[in-house]
């Protein structure tokens, strides 16, 4: 909703200085890995060039850097797939009886499917591909926005080298700023009902491709329960273009890693990098011996009649002498011995490739060189990589859906295809991942439950199993596991007329079988009657 613009512009320029100057001392290692990395890349500030890749002589990064933001999207957030769903949180699933609880788990679960088609046929997946481009350097930022009525919801992904944010006490995104360069146009357009000051309108009309910077903020309120703020201000000017105020937290902003006391995460780019530009060392000096090798090292006489100022190196050329051989050796002569020894530049290059792709988790099976990999191979690295994504899993889960699916059930509150808005806490109602990687994680619990059921009924027998499990249970731990929708597992109702049918069922078979033996009998019956009469 609208603010009251009521905004001290001077303790918000503060807060973002602050922030600025906390992330200026990390902007030489981010630009450093953005040159080995992700070269050509926008400029990161004000009066820099775009970086050229004048310092890349080996693509292993680039291309391990790229398969790790698909890697992850496809761990994560599969493309086309619902991302999410809702149940009951642990409190609640402690306060409210079973029954009732199923009956929660469905509504919410209705609520989450009024919700997916928003993230399907929008911009969902672009924003987060984007998003785990930026999380390979350790930090990303995702926005739910608020669109037009025929498209009510987008994403944007915010860039890294934009992006400034503070945390408070305990490690929580408290403040998130979004400095962007922009034409006066296109501000104008962005905030169409914005209050800009007459020397900015001027401005506008008179230059309208003039670029100006807009500093976009969003922080909490001072009050727990006073929400998100959000600000859009011109830089070095003290008015508000547009103030709002949101229940929910409005930007997602994701670590990968992060250390203690630290805002920002810390990715696998940053974990490879001295091994990077290691790499990139010995693939330069591995091409400068191998252009010596094959061009060589010359030497001339000076003072002679070759001046290596006018020849040319080429097949088919004449080279003017006055002397190639004799006491005094010939004018030009070739000076290095042609026998470097490349192979071992290139076992140390192919061992520093093989560490990039580790840290980085590029996992892609090599070319196909003798025996095809089995499906037990196949099976173990995909559980090797939910092994190590683990320690991030938990981090990414708990800061992206968390935050955005509460910020689009409340723009979709807005424009009225909701009809309620629930507060997800993670206590009594908590946003659950659908993905591979959760799939792969409950894979050991689901193997667990297999494992006790196979025993209790090679201990007890299967005539007293039901003993010592729960088969309703069991099911239903099973089908959470493995992530099935709760609309395709009966309510208690269609149990017990499933139930129903198959007694019915079960009678009917009975009274055919009885009414075919019956048949059978008949002949012989009415033959006996018939001689008990005769007799």
């Amino acid at each position: 909703m609208k603010g009251d613009r009521k905004v001290d512009t001077k303790a918000l320029e503060a807060r973002r200085s602050k922030a600025f100057s906390l992330r200026s001392h990390w902007n030489p290692l981010y630009q450093d890995a953005y040159d080995y990395v992700m070269p050509m890349r926008r400029p990161t500030g004000k009066g820099r060039k775009a970086n050229q890749p004048d310092r890349l002589f080996d693509m292993t990064a680039p291309m391990s850097a790229m398969y790790f933001a698909g890697a992850l999207q496809r761990d994560l957030f599969p493309a086309g797939q619902p991302t999410f769903s809702l149940e009951a949180g642990p409190l609640a699933r402690l306060a409210v009886i079973e029954k009732d609880l199923a009956t929660l788990n469905r509504r919410l679960e209705e609520m989450a499917k009024q919700i997916h088609p928003f993230f399907l046929a929008g911009d969902w997946d672009t924003a987060v591909h984007e998003m785990c481009i930026d999380l390979s350097m350790g930090t990303g930022a995702i926005l739910p926005v608020k669109g037009t009525r025929d498209q009510p919801l987008m994403f944007a992904c915010i860039p890294f080298d934009q992006l400034y944010i503070l945390c408070d006490a305990f490690g929580r995104v408290r403040y998130v700023c979004w400095d962007q360069e922009l034409s006066a146009d296109q501000i104008v357009a962005a905030f169409p009902d914005g209050h800009f000051s007459d020397e900015f309108r001027k401005k506008a009309n008179r230059n309208p491709s003039d670029n100006i910077v807009l500093h976009q903020e969003w922080w909490a309120d001072a009050d727990p329960r006073g929400g998100w703020h959000f600000c859009a201000r011109l830089d070095n000017e003290g008015s508000v273009i547009e103030h709002e105020r949101y229940r929910t937290q409005p930007v997602a902003v994701a670590r990968y890693y992060r250390v203690p006391g630290e805002a920002y995460g810390r990715g696998v780019v940053l974990t490879a990098l001295p091994t990077i530009k290691t790499v990139n060392k010995a693939q330069e000096l591995a091409l400068k011996s191998a252009a010596i090798a094959m061009l060589g090292i010359w030497g001339y006489r000076a003072g002679g009649t070759f001046n290596p100022d006018t020849v040319r190196m080429g097949p088919g050329q004449f080279w003017p002498m006055q002397s190639t051989g004799g006491m005094l050796g010939p004018d030009v002569q070739r000076l290095d011995p042609a026998n470097g020894r490349l192979d071992v530049a290139k076992m140390l290059i192919g061992d520093l490739q093989q560490q990039i792709r580790d840290a980085m988790f590029d996992t892609r099976l090599p070319e196909y060189q003798g025996t095809p990999r089995s499906a037990s191979e196949m099976a173990g690295r995909l559980q090797q990589r939910a092994n190590i994504h683990i320690g991030a899993f938990g981090r990414l889960v708990h800061e992206i859906m968390p935050v955005v699916v509460p910020r689009a059930a409340e723009i979709l509150m807005e424009w009225g295809f909701l009809s309620e808005l629930r507060t997800v806490d993670n206590l009594l109602i908590s946003a659950s991942v659908r993905s591979p990687m959760a799939a792969a994680l409950n894979a050991d619990r689901i193997a667990a439950i297999a494992n006790y059921h196979e025993m209790a009924i090679a201990i007890a027998g299967p005539e007293r199993v039901r003993l010592y499990e729960n088969q309703d249970k069991v099911m239903e731990k099973i089908a959470d596991g493995l992530q099935i929708p709760k609309d395709m597992i009966p309510t208690e109702e269609q149990k017990q007329q499933v139930m129903q049918d198959i007694q019915n069922a079960q009678a009917q078979q009975l009274g055919a079988m009885f009414a075919a033996e019956a048949a059978k009998q008949a002949p012989g019956m009415i033959a006996r009657e018939a001689e008990q009469e005769a007799a």
